[in-house]
């Protein structure tokens, strides 16, 4: 079986223990073999000063590995807020810190200089800043860092969104995370940080050829250092539901076995995926990719549709139009509209119809949708004008059929029987042998006394469904009409047979009864 590498693995750092730390230890630098060379290793901290005997062995380990695999690669993001507010202060945390880490990638650096590549061993470093730094200092550290060939992101929770109207500042910036809070929490940044990464992975796949995009989200793990818990995926984070302990079996082997085992496809993939989307659509992005997200929204409407959950298709469809450009309102008004008529809100649908107009007028299958919904909320009449229309512009045979019998439903709806008739006939021409048509026609021909071509079409629905009902008790009907009591009984008794608790039938059959017994004693006196 083809076993998919780990793409990311996120760390969630808490208080120092040294014997969780060499487990901790031990358990990535086994999972360094299950990595390919797009992998990344992001270690989320509080704080770097408290956190740095965790990242300067994390960061050996991985030193360790690439040096005795001279095809490996990796990247990693240590995380982790700036409590310095002050040029000073700044100057001295990169001094002491991050030139330390990178005087240790010294040999990567000279690496990919001899062999002009970008060096296997990345140190990404992601700013969480608070709103008490100033940008002129934030932007001196990313210069700094990316002086050092260190390319520094930032994380960017509610609390500094101010931060993203200097332009300066975003410039230094070689890529902007977001959080939908304002907690520092190294467990919710994480979560953040995975959303950010799952939703990148949704439009890139949105752009490819294949937009079909169900399906989980890229091979992750989630490692809490705070309890040894590791997780498969931000959903199962988020419920508690772990794979394994770290700190009570490091065996790594045994970890990927289950990982590898583990049946992720009861995980709420499209909803995790759209739920990533979600969350970014009121935070401040560019309008660029508000409309990339809106288009993803709407593609997962489709899916959510397809799948015949339309309530949160509904829920994608109308966030999808509050991001999307005006030119794509007409094509997701008309989605909206199917999924409302499919959850029964035939106003709502009607008003995302009518919304689509300029965009479908043209089409058969518009015109057609709109006459079911009136159709279901009783309007025979409006529906009668909008199967006309649909008819007009020349549907295809099958759909012909399908408009044609629900037209001349809605006339036998409203009583007007002769053009139910009309409609239907042209109806059974066109399909041939269709049930529906023979059940309907029967019921047109009834109304109009016409028992005789009711019959001939009821008796067809039987012969295509010997097992309906409806269609012995309508010939019942036929046969009592044209005084023939002795085979309505039969057709009322054969209903029965199949549906006991069909009453009209049980009360027909009295009736019929007592008349037959009235005649007997009519006839003995004569």
């Amino acid at each position: 079986m083809f076993k998919t590498a780990i793409h990311k693995i996120y760390v969630i750092f808490g208080k120092q223990d040294n014997g969780n730390l060499e487990q901790l230890s031990r358990t990535l630098s086994g999972l360094f073999s299950y990595v390919n060379t797009t992998s990344n290793l992001y270690l989320v901290a509080g704080n770097l000063s408290e956190s740095m005997p965790q990242v300067e062995r994390i960061q050996k380990d991985v030193i360790k590995f690439l040096k005795k695999n001279l095809f490996a690669r990796l990247y990693l993001h240590f995380v982790h807020t700036v409590p310095q507010t002050t040029v000073k202060g700044i100057d001295y945390y990169f001094q002491y810190y991050y030139q330390y880490l990178k005087r240790e990638t010294r040999t990567f650096d000279q690496e990919g200089y001899i062999y002009q590549e970008v060096p296997r061993f990345m140190l990404l470093p992601v700013i969480v800043p608070d709103n008490r730094i100033e940008p002129a200092s934030l932007i001196t550290l990313l210069d700094r860092l990316k002086g050092a060939f260190m390319l520094p992101c930032l994380y960017l929770d509610k609390s500094v969104f101010f931060l993203t109207q200097d332009k300066d500042l975003m410039s230094s910036t070689e890529k902007l995370y977001y959080g939908n809070d304002d907690s520092k929490e190294p467990a919710e940044i994480a979560c953040n940080m995975f959303n950010g990464d799952l939703l990148d992975d949704s439009l890139e796949m949105l752009t490819s050829e294949d937009r079909f995009i169900p399906g989980p989200c890229r091979a992750s793990l989630i490692i809490s250092a705070q309890d040894g818990k590791v997780y498969t995926c931000l959903d199962a984070f988020r419920k508690n539901e772990s794979l394994t302990d770290i700190y009570e079996s490091s065996n790594v082997d045994t970890l990927m076995t289950l990982y590898y085992e583990h049946d992720r496809s009861k995980r709420d993939c499209l909803g995790c995926r759209g739920r990533a989307a979600e969350s970014f659509a009121d935070l401040p992005i560019s309008q660029g990719r508000k409309q990339q997200i809106g288009a993803l929204l709407c593609h997962f409407g489709t899916l959510h549709h397809e799948a015949g959950d339309d309530i949160q298709a509904v829920k994608k469809y109308e966030l999808s139009l509050k991001l999307s450009p005006a030119q794509e309102a007409g094509h997701i008004n008309f989605r909206l509209g199917l999924s409302y008529k499919m959850t029964g809100h035939y106003n709502q649908a009607l008003e995302a119809f009518n919304s689509a107009e300029l965009t479908y007028a043209d089409q058969y299958y518009f015109h057609f949708y709109k006459g079911l919904c009136y159709f279901a909320m009783g309007n025979y009449s409006t529906a009668i004008e909008k199967f006309s229309d649909a008819l007009r512009l020349k549907p295809q045979k099958e759909d012909m059929v399908r408009i044609l019998i629900y037209k001349g439903t809605c006339f036998n709806n409203i009583g007007d029987y002769e053009q139910a008739v009309v409609a239907l006939e042209k109806a059974g021409e066109t399909a041939g042998h269709m049930k529906e048509i023979y059940n309907a026609l029967g019921f047109s021909y009834f109304q109009l006394k016409n028992y005789d071509k009711s019959i001939k079409n009821l008796n067809a629905a039987v012969e295509i469904d010997p097992y309906s009902a409806v269609d012995y008790a309508s010939l019942g009907s036929n046969y009592r009409e044209k005084g023939d009591f002795d085979k309505a009984i039969v057709m009322y008794e054969k209903a029965l047979a199949l549906d006991p608790d069909m009453i009209p039938a049980r009360e027909n059959i009295e009736r019929l009864h007592r008349k037959s017994e009235r005649f007997a004693k009519v006839s003995k006196r004569k």
